[in-house]
């Protein structure tokens, strides 16, 4: 490990500052996470990962281990004990949601950041920071309660709703609480349903069992009746199997439980995303309620989105306006999450003659396999689109995920389209006969840009000439005319031909 300075510290090791570790170091970035619990929280509030964070993951051949740990859920169950969701309509490696407790996934994310060369520090947290025109300044709390400041040249909050690095700061964190709260209960059941996954919903409320593939669940719990209990009453193992028993109408029978919690949540986002060299992600800028199961997801495509941004900017390449895109693309996203979980909470949580109509036509109707395939879209993180380029939006599929895609090389290359990201650098499939698009961007951006001629197989039709970001979105598409074009958006989003790789 080297003893220079970090070049980015990162508060706050969780799923998101994890990531972005890995995103960081894996790009040749110096980086140095702290973190003020000594070790790993044992409790796993989030419990699954969905279809495009898996193959965000795939795209840094990280998912074999989260395979091996998790157990995939294809048809997750709509709550009357008949209709399901049906994955497996949906053009991906991974239709499914893989089910893992979030202690497992913070572990791979540390154990892949580690290798990656990140430094972590445990038991000590960011209490001060002071911005100056070059550098940020940091003082960090020790184990041992001694003091010392750091400078690097940017500090990311990853800590969390209570962040003190936003706070430090000064950004703003507006939104609101919810006075309800949920029952969570991760214990073995004694009388467990006959599905692997199971959910079911009734006119007092909702209980859903998740398993962990290690002989216990997560219960979550819903009832109507007790939701205005405050979440600073402990909850007993009896006052939760009275609520399933009475939701359900039969016993569970849960026992020996690892973890009983009330649960209330909130919905707030920050109002920026960067303050000079202070740049925030993860549930330090967004918060909200975790119906879909989205927010993981949404912080770990933060870290993805904002690693090769930053380093862009540390190696000296970045064009104008790059690191900028971060919020601008990422806040919108983290809006109209909490729009979307708002309105499912509420549609959950009332008892109204009009909601209560709505959930039993949306069970029947879900149903219908062709109504479900937009539903699966927006849970499964598909439908998400950044703003593209002026110049480039006359072509729909920039800014968008860049499916995975069997690739027949011209040139040998072979395997698929997602290994090709697992540089972390832009990547250029040229279809065309001449390939002069990916000989365009080897001669003028060969250092940033992994060009390949080759001809894609799969569901989806890909154009003749596709620049894809290292996140794994479209950043251009055209065909081998667009030659000048191409270079445009070469230059737009890699800067200068032949720039340096000097650190600014």
């Amino acid at each position: 490990m080297s003893t220079d300075p970090p070049t980015v510290i990162i508060s706050g090791a969780g799923p998101t500052g994890l990531a972005l570790a890995g995103e960081l170091s894996g790009l040749g970035i110096r980086c140095h996470v702290v973190e003020k619990r000594r070790r790993p929280s044992p409790y796993s509030r989030a419990f699954g990962l969905m279809p495009r964070t898996m193959e965000l993951l795939d795209m840094r051949r990280q998912m074999e281990p989260y395979l091996d740990a998790g157990l995939p859920c294809t048809r997750p169950p709509l709550g009357d004990l008949r209709g399901h969701l049906d994955y497996r309509r949906l053009d991906t490696p991974f239709p499914y949601i893989l089910i893992i407790p979030q202690l497992r996934t913070e572990e791979l994310l540390e154990k892949a950041a580690l290798e990656e060369g990140a430094q972590i520090e445990r038991g000590a947290e960011v209490t001060a920071v002071h911005q100056e025109p070059d550098a940020v300044r940091v003082e960090i709390t020790g184990a041992n309660g001694t003091r010392r400041t750091q400078t690097a040249d940017f500090l990311v909050g990853c800590d969390g709703v209570r962040s003190t690095v936003r706070r430090s700061v000064g950004i703003s964190f507006p939104g609101r609480d919810y006075h309800q709260s949920l029952m969570i209960v991760d214990a073995p059941l004694g009388n467990p349903p006959e599905t692997e996954v199971y959910a079911r919903i009734t006119r007092r409320g909702m209980v859903a069992a998740y398993p962990f593939g290690d002989g216990t669940f997560r219960l979550i719990i819903l009832d109507r009746e007790k939701m205005a209990i405050p979440v600073e009453q402990s909850l007993t193992l009896e006052d939760a199997s009275d609520s399933i028993r009475s939701i359900l109408g039969i016993d569970l029978a849960p026992y020996d439980p690892l973890w009983l919690s009330r649960f209330r949540s909130a919905q707030r986002h920050a109002t920026q995303y960067r303050r000079g060299r202070v740049l925030l992600a993860g549930d330090a800028a967004h918060t909200h309620i975790p119906s879909g199961g989205q927010g993981l997801q949404v912080g770990i495509q933060d870290a993805m989105n904002l690693g090769w941004k930053l380093a862009a900017e540390l190696h000296g390449w970045a064009p104008e306006g790059l690191l900028d895109s971060y919020e601008q693309e990422r806040l919108p996203i983290a809006e109209a999450t909490l729009r979307k979980t708002d309105m499912n909470f509420r549609f959950e949580t009332s008892d109204s003659p009009p909601a209560r109509l709505a959930r039993w036509l949306i069970m029947k109707g879900g149903r219908f396999g062709p109504l479900q395939t937009p539903v699966l879209k927006e849970f499964a993180n598909f439908t998400l689109r950044y703003p593209p380029p002026r110049e480039a939006r006359h072509n729909a599929l920039v800014g968008t995920r860049v499916p995975d895609a069997t690739l027949h090389g011209r040139e040998g290359h072979g395997g698929r389209l997602f290994e090709l990201f697992r540089q972390r650098r832009f990547v250029l499939l040229d279809q065309s006969p001449d390939g002069r698009g990916a000989a365009l961007a080897a001669d003028g951006w060969g250092g940033r840009v992994r060009a390949t001629r080759s001809l894609a197989q799969g569901r989806v039709r890909l154009p003749e000439i596709l620049l894809a970001r290292p996140d794994g979105y479209v950043a251009w598409a055209g065909d081998a005319d667009g030659i000048d074009a191409l270079r445009g958006a070469l230059t737009h989003w890699c800067g200068d031909a032949d720039a340096g790789a000097t650190k600014r």
